[in-house]
Parts: structure tokens; sequence; C-alpha cells
């Protein structure tokens, strides 16, 4: 009976479909936090994003770094709020996607170092 219940909790076909879904190109070893970082960070939105963060550091322009702040945090709150698949969490379980606390560490830190540097500078 326990034996069954076991075999019945290791990962089988239906949480292979789910990687095939979420990451096609998986190549089955686990994803870490920092590969899921690395993924976030180079995706089309995290590379618009970077950029765009780039270009309001280079001008120092503070609807910039406003405009770039409001970006990170979405991006954030698209990662953690919403899952248009349905299939994060078995996604993770199976490995084929990290956790993704350490991208956004990374762009809370982006965003509070351009809200730090971007800060209007007292005349003294």
């Amino acid at each position: 009976m326990r034996l069954a219940a076991l075999v019945a909790l290791i990962p089988g076909s239906a949480l292979a479909e789910v990687c095939d879904k979420e990451r096609p190109d998986w190549n089955g070893v686990p994803v870490t936090a920092l590969g899921e970082a690395a993924t976030l960070l180079f995706s089309p939105l995290g590379l618009f994003l970077l950029i765009s963060t780039l270009a309001t550091l280079r001008f120092r322009s503070q609807w910039g770094g406003v405009a770039v702040v409001v970006g990170w945090t979405a991006f954030a709150t698209l990662l953690t709020m919403a899952d248009p698949t349905g299939f994060r969490p078995e996604a993770m379980a199976e490995g084929c996607v990290g956790s993704p606390t350490l991208f956004i560490a990374l762009a809370a830190a982006i965003s509070v170092g351009t809200i730090i540097y971007t800060a209007p500078r007292k005349a003294g």
C-alpha cells in the first residue's frame, strides 16, 4: 500500500508534458535559481528593461528612472502573480523551471540603484 503511494508521487509523463510546454528546449538538467535569473534577465522583456535602465542611468533621467522602475516592478509582479499556463508549480517540481527569487531580488536592487542614482541633487 505504501509502495503504491510512493510510486504515485514519482514524476511521470504528466509532469514531462509540463516541461514540453514551459521550456521546450529543456535538456533535463534541473534549473537553479541562477539559471532561472539568467533566463529571465536575457528574455526579450528583461533585455529591453536592462537596455532602458542603462540609457536612463547614462542620461540621469528622473522620469526615465520612474518608467524603468515601474517596468521592473511589473515584470517581477507578472512572475509572481500571473501564471498564464497554470503549470509553473508543476514545472518547478519537475526541475525545468527554477525559483525566480534571485531574479526578483536583482530587479529590486536595479530599481533601488536607479532611484538613488537619478534622484535630484541638492544644491549646496
